[in-house]
Parts: structure tokens; C-alpha cells; sequence
């Protein structure tokens, strides 16, 4: 039985660093093909994944407007020596969607849009320490570290982080704290996350916010929104900040950006990104696949599609629904939700990983989620059908009463 995971996993033991993926026994299943809401494992298991891999596949597994776009055929960019044409029109289409008059940079993952982020912010404000909020999760490049709350990510490299974080509790009564310690002057940045996606999807109350929005304007401190996991449509509007009101002076995309592809954004209002300065013959923060035409324009094709279908109202639908049938859960476990963004907390270490992983042998991918492993979260697709979120919520039912 499982020879064929088995196998694999054997093998990724001996050629993958340990501490990466986690096995134990014949877990995890070893994925092979993924087509809609489908993925399939090389034993020929049949998964319905409600997670979309992180918040990236918002569209679906394999849409088939990718297939479209590699016929066309697709080269390599030069990033900051020979721009595309498809790297012009990303960036002018992200200004557009987040309101006008932005300027930005395309990389690679979330980290590294969130370390550009705080690279920006150095370079027009200077200091040596951010504000960042506990249960925060902004990326483990060692420019996005000092930023993550989790000692778990940050204990083996402390002492190479570049600069340090004062990490406040996630809600508005921290105002008066954080005034006070960005009045020491050394505070180059405070980010945060709308809402916090890894911590179990925690939204911020809107007066923190708001709150962050007042103290930064008046200190002149950059506020950053980390949107990787919130951005395009989730929350039923383009950006979680659409959904609160506030706007800040940078945020970082990525993930559902381009629905399978490495790219990444930071986009921020020209005064803070005009610290950059201007160029004189090279960049002096480029990568390789910085605007790699192709995966630009997968994500033209990709926000022409979240249009087309109207994703936000799709979102907001989806949002009703889960509403409708959590209702009918057992008063054992509590849920948030925005939009396709939802989060179930058990109130107890570790039972969101031992959900995900009973959920996965009914056929569920899920995501265990949480400080301590308490909660379990779903991302699922915009494209998802009402009558399967009810066969997950009767799962998911089903295990609280175990």
C-alpha cells in the first residue's frame, strides 16, 4: 500500500534539509496533478482542496487560460536593463486597482515584496527598529524576519537579523504603547497585517487601523500593509484596505496575484518611493526574475479573470454561505470570516493540525493555522460551489463530535 509515496518520501528525506517538510509514517501524501478544485497524489487519491495552496490558486488548479498564454510562447526578461511590455502593464494596472498614483516593484514572493517594503521605508525615514503586532507572519527572507512574531522562524538566525522589531498586541488598546515608542525617533516603519492570515485569519479591529493611519501621518513614519494573503478580492473588496478605509504608504502583494507563478509586488505612493532616487546605469535592488514577462502576463490574464467572473461579489456570496452553515457547528469551536477568508478556532494546541490532517483522509486539503496550532483555516477558490462548503462544514462537524 502507498509503495509509490513511500518511495518518495524516502527519497526526500535523503536530498531535502530536515526541517522542512514534515514526515511521519506515510504522512504526507505526495501530490502528482491538480485540476480545479482537484489535486490528486501519486497513489491516485482524489483531494478537494479548499485551501487554494496558501491563498494562490484563487481561480482554480490549471485554469486554462495559463495553457492560453504558454502557446503564445514566452521568453525571459532582462529586469532593470531591458523593461517588457508586460511589466509596464502590470505595474500601471496595479496603480490603477489600488486607487491611482502608486509606484512599484516587481519580485518574487511575499518576503521579498515585504522586505522591499522595509527597505523603502529605510530609505525615506532611516532608524534601526519597526513596530510589527504579535501573531504576525511577514516572511522569513532575513530582510522579512525581524518583522515575523513567531520565535519558531526567527531563533536560529537572531543574531543575523539586520534590524529589530517591538511587537504589540493586535488590538486597539496598544494606540497610546506605540505612539509612545515611534516618539523615540529610531521607528522607520510599522507593518502590519488587515488581517492576520497565519495567526487562524484574525481581522484587525478597525480602530487600530485607523489609530495606525493618525500616529504614522503624524510622525511621518511609512505605514506598510502586508496584503500577500488578503489582496485581490478575498476580503469581497481589491484590498483589505478598501474594506477598512485606511490607506497606507506601502503594501505588499503576492500569492493570488498571478494564480500559480512566483511574483510578487511592492507598490507604495511616489513620495516614499521616490527615496529610491533615480537610476544611473544599474539597479541597486534587482533580481533575476524581477518582471519576468511571462509571469506578468499570466497576471494580467490573471485580474482580467477576477473581473470577468466578479470575484468581490463572489467572495461576499461565499462569505453568506459559510455564515448560513457555521451557524449549525457545535458550540465547541469559534469561527472569523471575511469574505473567503476563514479561520475556526479549537481554543486548544495543536488541534487544528490533528483536524487538517483527519480532515485530509475524507478527502479535504485545509490549512492548520494559529500561534499554537489551535485553529484550522479555509481559502477556498472564488469559483467554489455552495453545496461543497456544506459537505466540508458536515466533515468538519462531524470531527467535533469524535
Amino acid at each position: 500500500m502507498k509503495r509509490k509515496s513511500s518511495e518518495l518520501l524516502r527519497i526526500l528525506q535523503e536530498v531535502e534539509e530536515g526541517d522542512f517538510t514534515y514526515i511521519s509514517g506515510d504522512f504526507p501524501p505526495v501530490l502528482s496533478s491538480a485540476r480545479g478544485l482537484y489535486v490528486e497524489d501519486v497513489e491516485g487519491n482524489l483531494y478537494r482542496d479548499l485551501s487554494s495552496f496558501f491563498g494562490v490558486s484563487m481561480l482554480g488548479h490549471s485554469p486554462d487560460f495559463i495553457r492560453e498564454e504558454a502557446v503564445r510562447g514566452f521568453f525571459h526578461g532582462m529586469g532593470d536593463l531591458l523593461p517588457s511590455r508586460e511589466k509596464v502593464l502590470l505595474l500601471q494596472e496595479l496603480s490603477g486597482l489600488l486607487g491611482g498614483g502608486w509606484k512599484g516593484l516587481l519580485l518574487s514572493d511575499g518576503s521579498d515584496a515585504v522586505e522591499a517594503c522595509l527597505r523603502t521605508a529605510f530609505l525615506f525615514r532611516g532608524g534601526r527598529r519597526i513596530i510589527a503586532f504579535e501573531g504576525a507572519y511577514h516572511g522569513t527572507s532575513l530582510g522579512s524576519l525581524p518583522s515575523t512574531y513567531s520565535r519558531k522562524f526567527r531563533e536560529k538566525v537572531e543574531k543575523i537579523l539586520p534590524f529589530a522589531a517591538a511587537f504589540f498586541p493586535f488590538k486597539s488598546g496598544s494606540l497610546k504603547e506605540i505612539e509612545e515608542e515611534v516618539k523615540k525617533g529610531d521607528v522607520f516603519a510599522i507593518i502590519i497585517e488587515p488581517i492576520q492570515g497565519r495567526a487562524g485569519i484574525r481581522p484587525a479591529p478597525p480602530e487600530l487601523l485607523h489609530g495606525l493611519r493618525k500616529i504614522t501621518s503624524e510622525y511621518k513614519v511609512p505605514l506598510v500593509f502586508d496584503e500577500v494573503y488578503t489582496g485581490f478580492y478575498k476580503t469581497g473588496k481589491p484590498f483589505a484596505k478598501d474594506l477598512y478605509g485606511v490607506e497606507p504608504d506601502l503594501i505588499a502583494l503576492g500569492k493570488a496575484l498571478s494564480a500559480a507563478f512566483p511574483l510578487s509586488a511592492c507598490m507604495g505612493k511616489p513620495w516614499v518611493m521616490d527615496a529610491w532616487g533615480k537610476s544611473t546605469g544599474e539597479a541597486s535592488y534587482t533580481f533575476t526574475f524581477s518582471g519576468n514577462p511571462f509571469f506578468c502576463r499570466v497576471a494580467l490574464r490573471t485580474l482580467r479573470e477576477y473581473e470577468r467572473i466578479e470575484a468581490g461579489e463572489r467572495a461576499r456570496r461565499i462569505q453568506l454561505w459559510m455564515e448560513e452553515g457555521v451557524g449549525r457547528l457545535p458550540g465547541a469551536i469559534s469561527h472569523r470570516g471575511i469574505g473567503v477568508l476563514h479561520g475556526f478556532d479549537f481554543g486548544k494546541p495543536g488541534e487544528g493540525f490533528r483536524a487538517f490532517r483527519w480532515l485530509l483522509k475524507r478527502g479535504w486539503i485545509t490549512l492548520p493555522s494559529g500561534l499554537a496550532g489551535e485553529a484550522l483555516e479555509i481559502i477556498p477558490p472564488f469559483t467554489v460551489e455552495r453545496e461543497v462548503l456544506s459537505e466540508f462544514l458536515m466533515d468538519l462537524s462531524a470531527y467535533l463530535g469524535l
